[in-house]
Protein backbone atom coordinates (compact mmCIF):
# COMPACT_ATOMS: atom_id res chain seq x y z
CA UNK A 1 0.00 0.00 0.00
CA UNK A 2 0.99 3.41 -0.56
CA UNK A 3 2.56 5.37 2.27
CA UNK A 4 1.09 8.64 3.76
CA UNK A 5 3.79 10.22 1.95
CA UNK A 6 3.43 9.24 -1.15
CA UNK A 7 5.87 6.75 -1.51
CA UNK A 8 5.89 2.42 -1.69
CA UNK A 9 6.88 0.29 -0.02
CA UNK A 10 9.24 -1.59 -2.04
CA UNK A 11 8.76 -4.99 0.07
CA UNK A 12 4.95 -5.04 0.44
CA UNK A 13 2.52 -7.84 -0.20
CA UNK A 14 0.29 -6.63 -2.04
CA UNK A 15 1.47 -4.58 -5.16
CA UNK A 16 -2.24 -4.04 -7.21
CA UNK A 17 -2.59 -0.71 -5.81
CA UNK A 18 1.31 0.52 -7.68
CA UNK A 19 0.51 -1.64 -10.47
CA UNK A 20 -2.92 0.33 -10.82
CA UNK A 21 -1.05 3.88 -10.15
CA UNK A 22 1.34 3.21 -12.88
CA UNK A 23 -1.09 2.18 -15.69
CA UNK A 24 -3.01 5.14 -15.10
CA UNK A 25 0.07 7.28 -15.00
CA UNK A 26 0.42 6.14 -19.14
CA UNK A 27 3.53 3.64 -17.90
CA UNK A 28 3.72 0.08 -18.70
CA UNK A 29 3.71 -2.86 -16.30
CA UNK A 30 4.67 -6.37 -15.42
CA UNK A 31 2.70 -8.40 -12.75
CA UNK A 32 5.18 -10.98 -11.84
CA UNK A 33 3.58 -13.82 -9.90
CA UNK A 34 5.38 -16.98 -8.38
CA UNK A 35 4.01 -19.81 -9.94
CA UNK A 36 5.44 -22.81 -9.12
CA UNK A 37 7.64 -24.32 -6.73
CA UNK A 38 10.19 -27.21 -7.19
CA UNK A 39 11.86 -27.84 -3.95
CA UNK A 40 11.52 -24.76 -1.11
CA UNK A 41 10.80 -21.20 -1.69
CA UNK A 42 11.54 -18.42 1.30
CA UNK A 43 8.15 -17.12 -0.78
CA UNK A 44 4.76 -18.80 -0.71
CA UNK A 45 2.81 -19.11 -4.38
CA UNK A 46 1.00 -16.82 -5.91
CA UNK A 47 3.67 -14.02 -4.16
CA UNK A 48 3.83 -10.93 -6.53
CA UNK A 49 6.22 -8.36 -7.77
CA UNK A 50 5.10 -5.40 -9.74
CA UNK A 51 7.49 -4.15 -11.91
CA UNK A 52 7.47 -0.97 -14.93
CA UNK A 53 9.43 -0.14 -17.73
CA UNK A 54 11.03 2.21 -16.23
CA UNK A 55 12.40 -0.44 -14.02
CA UNK A 56 10.90 0.84 -10.18
CA UNK A 57 9.28 -2.17 -8.90
CA UNK A 58 7.44 -2.99 -5.77
CA UNK A 59 7.27 -7.00 -3.87
CA UNK A 60 9.82 -9.19 -3.94
CA UNK A 61 9.47 -13.16 -4.53
CA UNK A 62 12.83 -14.46 -3.45
CA UNK A 63 15.58 -13.95 -0.33
CA UNK A 64 17.16 -11.04 -2.59
CA UNK A 65 18.78 -13.11 -5.03
CA UNK A 66 16.60 -13.01 -7.66
CA UNK A 67 14.89 -9.37 -7.91
CA UNK A 68 17.17 -7.94 -9.88
CA UNK A 69 16.89 -10.48 -12.70
CA UNK A 70 13.14 -10.31 -12.30
CA UNK A 71 13.27 -6.76 -13.53
CA UNK A 72 15.18 -7.02 -16.65
CA UNK A 73 13.00 -10.41 -17.74
CA UNK A 74 10.07 -7.99 -16.98
CA UNK A 75 10.92 -5.22 -19.10
CA UNK A 76 12.19 -7.36 -22.41
CA UNK A 77 8.15 -9.03 -21.40
CA UNK A 78 6.92 -5.56 -21.78
CA UNK A 79 9.14 -4.79 -24.77
CA UNK A 80 7.94 -8.20 -26.70
CA UNK A 81 4.22 -7.67 -25.54
CA UNK A 82 3.58 -10.94 -24.34
CA UNK A 83 2.92 -13.39 -21.01
CA UNK A 84 5.97 -15.75 -20.84
CA UNK A 85 6.77 -18.29 -17.95
CA UNK A 86 10.67 -18.15 -17.12
CA UNK A 87 11.79 -20.94 -14.70
CA UNK A 88 15.16 -19.97 -12.67
CA UNK A 89 17.40 -22.21 -10.25
CA UNK A 90 17.62 -25.87 -11.23
CA UNK A 91 17.08 -26.56 -14.67
CA UNK A 92 16.71 -23.06 -15.16
CA UNK A 93 18.37 -21.89 -19.13
CA UNK A 94 20.15 -19.30 -16.47
CA UNK A 95 23.44 -20.49 -15.53
CA UNK A 96 24.56 -17.61 -13.93
CA UNK A 97 21.55 -17.12 -11.67
CA UNK A 98 21.21 -19.94 -9.06
CA UNK A 99 19.36 -20.36 -5.64
CA UNK A 100 21.27 -20.75 -2.92
CA UNK A 101 18.81 -23.65 -1.66
CA UNK A 102 19.26 -25.58 -5.27
CA UNK A 103 15.37 -25.33 -5.93
CA UNK A 104 14.05 -24.26 -8.91
CA UNK A 105 11.05 -21.74 -9.18
CA UNK A 106 8.55 -20.45 -12.55
CA UNK A 107 7.63 -17.48 -12.30
CA UNK A 108 4.87 -16.09 -14.78
CA UNK A 109 4.98 -12.53 -16.45
CA UNK A 110 1.62 -10.75 -17.11
CA UNK A 111 2.28 -7.77 -19.17
CA UNK A 112 -1.69 -7.64 -20.32
CA UNK A 113 -3.33 -6.53 -17.25
CA UNK A 114 -5.54 -3.81 -17.23
CA UNK A 115 -6.69 -0.53 -15.67
CA UNK A 116 -9.78 -2.08 -15.41
CA UNK A 117 -9.01 -5.13 -14.22
CA UNK A 118 -6.80 -3.91 -11.62
CA UNK A 119 -9.42 -1.51 -10.29
CA UNK A 120 -11.84 -4.16 -9.79
CA UNK A 121 -9.29 -6.40 -7.43
CA UNK A 122 -8.53 -3.06 -5.42
CA UNK A 123 -11.65 -1.70 -5.65
CA UNK A 124 -12.26 -5.29 -3.68
CA UNK A 125 -9.75 -5.31 -1.70
CA UNK A 126 -10.47 -1.68 -0.15
CA UNK A 127 -13.85 -2.83 0.51
CA UNK A 128 -11.93 -5.99 2.68
CA UNK A 129 -13.93 -8.48 0.27
CA UNK A 130 -11.82 -11.12 -0.84
CA UNK A 131 -11.58 -11.66 -4.36
CA UNK A 132 -9.78 -14.06 -6.70
CA UNK A 133 -8.50 -13.53 -10.58
CA UNK A 134 -6.79 -16.19 -12.63
CA UNK A 135 -3.12 -16.42 -13.16
CA UNK A 136 -1.98 -17.64 -16.60
CA UNK A 137 -2.19 -19.86 -18.40
CA UNK A 138 1.32 -20.21 -18.66
CA UNK A 139 2.21 -22.53 -20.97
CA UNK A 140 0.74 -25.17 -23.96
CA UNK A 141 -0.12 -27.10 -21.31
CA UNK A 142 -3.18 -24.14 -20.13
CA UNK A 143 -1.86 -24.26 -16.23
CA UNK A 144 -3.64 -21.48 -14.38
CA UNK A 145 -3.48 -20.50 -11.03
CA UNK A 146 -6.44 -19.11 -8.54
CA UNK A 147 -4.97 -16.03 -6.84
CA UNK A 148 -6.59 -15.30 -4.10
CA UNK A 149 -6.50 -11.38 -2.71
CA UNK A 150 -7.60 -10.96 0.98
CA UNK A 151 -8.37 -8.07 2.70
CA UNK A 152 -5.39 -6.55 4.50
CA UNK A 153 -4.90 -7.69 8.08
CA UNK A 154 -5.75 -5.70 10.34
CA UNK A 155 -4.62 -5.13 14.02
CA UNK A 156 -7.42 -3.81 16.50
CA UNK A 157 -6.36 -2.57 20.51
CA UNK A 158 -8.53 -1.55 22.92
CA UNK A 159 -6.54 -0.45 26.19
CA UNK A 160 -3.67 1.86 27.52
CA UNK A 161 -0.43 2.34 28.29
CA UNK A 162 2.97 1.46 26.64
CA UNK A 163 2.63 -1.67 25.78
CA UNK A 164 -0.31 -0.44 23.76
CA UNK A 165 1.87 1.90 21.79
CA UNK A 166 4.33 -0.18 20.96
CA UNK A 167 2.21 -3.16 19.62
CA UNK A 168 0.04 -0.27 17.03
CA UNK A 169 3.89 0.44 15.83
CA UNK A 170 4.57 -2.89 15.56
CA UNK A 171 1.91 -3.97 13.77
CA UNK A 172 2.17 -1.13 11.03
CA UNK A 173 5.30 -1.86 10.66
CA UNK A 174 4.36 -5.72 9.78
CA UNK A 175 1.96 -4.11 7.32
CA UNK A 176 -1.51 -4.43 9.44
CA UNK A 177 -3.51 -1.42 9.31
CA UNK A 178 -3.67 -0.26 13.29
CA UNK A 179 -6.45 1.15 15.14
CA UNK A 180 -6.55 1.57 19.05
CA UNK A 181 -9.79 2.17 21.02
CA UNK A 182 -8.51 3.64 24.55
CA UNK A 183 -10.01 6.26 27.10
CA UNK A 184 -7.26 6.99 27.98
CA UNK A 185 -6.04 10.43 26.84
CA UNK A 186 -2.00 10.16 27.29
CA UNK A 187 -2.32 6.60 25.39
CA UNK A 188 -3.94 8.35 22.22
CA UNK A 189 -1.55 11.05 22.60
CA UNK A 190 1.39 9.03 22.06
CA UNK A 191 -0.29 7.20 19.24
CA UNK A 192 -1.27 10.81 17.65
CA UNK A 193 2.73 11.70 17.84
CA UNK A 194 3.48 8.38 15.55
CA UNK A 195 0.59 9.04 13.23
CA UNK A 196 -1.29 6.05 14.38
CA UNK A 197 -4.88 6.28 14.60
CA UNK A 198 -6.12 6.27 17.93
CA UNK A 199 -10.30 6.94 18.90
CA UNK A 200 -11.66 7.75 22.64
CA UNK A 201 -13.81 5.58 24.06
CA UNK A 202 -16.27 6.61 26.98
CA UNK A 203 -17.96 4.63 29.51
CA UNK A 204 -20.82 2.37 29.67
CA UNK A 205 -21.45 1.26 25.67
CA UNK A 206 -17.74 1.74 24.19
CA UNK A 207 -18.21 -1.58 22.88
CA UNK A 208 -20.23 0.36 20.35
CA UNK A 209 -17.11 1.10 18.77
CA UNK A 210 -16.05 -2.27 17.70
CA UNK A 211 -16.22 -3.95 14.67
CA UNK A 212 -13.76 -6.95 13.24
CA UNK A 213 -14.11 -9.52 9.88
CA UNK A 214 -12.17 -11.86 9.80
CA UNK A 215 -9.16 -10.81 8.98
CA UNK A 216 -9.13 -8.50 12.51
CA UNK A 217 -6.95 -9.66 15.08
CA UNK A 218 -8.45 -8.08 18.32
CA UNK A 219 -6.39 -7.21 21.35
CA UNK A 220 -7.33 -6.71 25.24
CA UNK A 221 -4.53 -4.92 26.70
CA UNK A 222 -6.11 -2.88 29.79
CA UNK A 223 -5.06 -2.89 33.43
CA UNK A 224 -8.77 -2.36 34.78
CA UNK A 225 -10.15 -5.46 33.97
CA UNK A 226 -13.71 -3.95 33.93
CA UNK A 227 -12.87 -2.53 30.63
CA UNK A 228 -13.08 -6.21 29.10
CA UNK A 229 -17.03 -7.07 29.39
CA UNK A 230 -18.39 -5.22 26.98
CA UNK A 231 -15.53 -6.12 24.02
CA UNK A 232 -15.20 -9.48 24.82
CA UNK A 233 -18.59 -9.68 24.26
CA UNK A 234 -18.14 -8.18 20.49
CA UNK A 235 -15.66 -10.16 19.85
CA UNK A 236 -16.74 -13.08 20.47
CA UNK A 237 -19.74 -12.50 18.16
CA UNK A 238 -17.74 -11.15 15.31
CA UNK A 239 -15.45 -13.28 13.30
CA UNK A 240 -12.11 -12.27 14.50
CA UNK A 241 -9.59 -15.07 13.89
CA UNK A 242 -7.47 -13.94 16.91
CA UNK A 243 -8.66 -12.50 20.17
CA UNK A 244 -6.33 -11.95 22.72
CA UNK A 245 -6.45 -10.20 26.29
CA UNK A 246 -3.73 -9.20 28.50
CA UNK A 247 -3.40 -10.43 31.94
CA UNK A 248 -1.83 -13.15 34.39
CA UNK A 249 -3.66 -16.64 34.51
CA UNK A 250 -5.20 -15.81 37.13
CA UNK A 251 -6.75 -12.83 35.85
CA UNK A 252 -7.35 -15.10 32.70
CA UNK A 253 -9.26 -18.13 34.77
CA UNK A 254 -11.42 -15.25 36.06
CA UNK A 255 -12.01 -14.01 32.68
CA UNK A 256 -13.25 -16.83 31.51
CA UNK A 257 -15.36 -17.66 34.51
CA UNK A 258 -17.33 -14.37 34.48
CA UNK A 259 -18.29 -15.10 30.35
CA UNK A 260 -19.42 -18.64 31.21
CA UNK A 261 -21.31 -17.16 33.64
CA UNK A 262 -22.66 -14.81 31.49
CA UNK A 263 -23.89 -17.25 28.89
CA UNK A 264 -21.02 -17.88 26.58
CA UNK A 265 -20.26 -21.36 25.61
CA UNK A 266 -16.98 -23.03 26.36
CA UNK A 267 -15.51 -23.36 22.94
CA UNK A 268 -16.66 -19.22 21.99
CA UNK A 269 -14.87 -18.61 25.15
CA UNK A 270 -12.24 -21.18 24.46
CA UNK A 271 -11.36 -18.57 21.51
CA UNK A 272 -9.44 -16.01 23.44
CA UNK A 273 -5.78 -16.41 24.37
CA UNK A 274 -5.09 -15.26 27.60
CA UNK A 275 -2.96 -14.47 28.60
CA UNK A 276 -2.04 -13.17 25.31
CA UNK A 277 1.61 -13.61 23.53
CA UNK A 278 3.73 -16.78 22.70
CA UNK A 279 5.87 -16.20 25.99
CA UNK A 280 4.68 -14.50 29.44
CA UNK A 281 6.30 -12.31 32.11
CA UNK A 282 7.31 -10.02 29.87
CA UNK A 283 8.75 -6.78 32.04
CA UNK A 284 8.78 -4.23 29.03
CA UNK A 285 6.63 -3.08 26.60
CA UNK A 286 8.27 -3.63 23.60
CA UNK A 287 8.63 -6.99 24.89
CA UNK A 288 4.76 -7.71 25.49
CA UNK A 289 4.30 -6.42 21.76
CA UNK A 290 6.37 -8.48 20.68
CA UNK A 291 5.48 -11.46 22.25
CA UNK A 292 1.53 -10.70 21.24
CA UNK A 293 2.31 -9.72 17.55
CA UNK A 294 3.87 -12.90 16.77
CA UNK A 295 1.05 -15.08 18.23
CA UNK A 296 -1.15 -13.06 15.96
CA UNK A 297 0.71 -13.51 13.00
CA UNK A 298 1.15 -17.12 14.05
CA UNK A 299 -2.65 -17.67 14.28
CA UNK A 300 -3.26 -16.17 10.99
CA UNK A 301 -0.65 -18.33 8.93
CA UNK A 302 -2.91 -21.38 10.06
CA UNK A 303 -5.86 -19.45 9.18
CA UNK A 304 -5.09 -18.26 6.03
CA UNK A 305 -2.73 -20.79 4.68
CA UNK A 306 -2.69 -20.32 0.67
CA UNK A 307 -2.54 -17.75 -1.58
CA UNK A 308 -3.52 -19.52 -4.64
CA UNK A 309 -5.43 -22.53 -5.02
CA UNK A 310 -4.63 -25.54 -7.21
CA UNK A 311 -4.04 -25.20 -10.83
CA UNK A 312 -6.91 -26.12 -13.19
CA UNK A 313 -6.90 -27.20 -16.85
CA UNK A 314 -8.59 -24.77 -18.92
CA UNK A 315 -11.98 -26.39 -19.09
CA UNK A 316 -12.26 -25.52 -15.78
CA UNK A 317 -11.93 -22.05 -15.49
CA UNK A 318 -14.47 -20.17 -14.37
CA UNK A 319 -12.76 -16.99 -13.27
CA UNK A 320 -11.28 -14.23 -14.84
CA UNK A 321 -7.72 -12.69 -15.45
CA UNK A 322 -6.68 -9.47 -14.23
CA UNK A 323 -7.23 -8.39 -17.78
CA UNK A 324 -10.68 -8.44 -16.83
CA UNK A 325 -12.74 -7.84 -13.91
CA UNK A 326 -12.21 -10.71 -11.23
CA UNK A 327 -14.72 -12.73 -9.37
CA UNK A 328 -15.61 -12.14 -5.23
CA UNK A 329 -16.45 -14.49 -3.19
CA UNK A 330 -18.41 -13.16 -0.03
CA UNK A 331 -17.76 -14.87 3.32
CA UNK A 332 -20.65 -16.04 5.49
CA UNK A 333 -18.92 -17.25 8.31
CA UNK A 334 -20.67 -18.13 11.81
CA UNK A 335 -21.03 -15.86 14.57
CA UNK A 336 -20.19 -17.00 18.58
CA UNK A 337 -22.99 -15.28 20.98
CA UNK A 338 -24.41 -16.31 24.34
CA UNK A 339 -25.90 -19.07 24.77
CA UNK A 340 -27.07 -21.76 27.53
CA UNK A 341 -24.83 -24.07 26.25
Amino acid sequence: MQRLDASWDPFDDYVIDFALARLRQGERIALVTLFSIDGTSPRPLGAQMAVTASGESVGYLSGGCLERAVVAEAQEAMKAGANRLVRYGKGSRFLDIQLPCGSAIELHFDVTATIAGLEATDHQYRARRESTAEIGPADETGRVLMRHYRPRLRLLIAGVGAAAVQLMLLGRTSGFATELLSPDEPTRAACAREGLVARPIHGSGHATAFSADARTAFVLMFHDHDWEQEFLAAALASEAFYIGAQGSRLVHASRRQRLLAAGFGAAAVARIRGPAGLFHGAKHAYAVAASILAEIIETEQRCFPSLVSLARAPAERAIAPLSRRPVTFARNGGANSPSSA
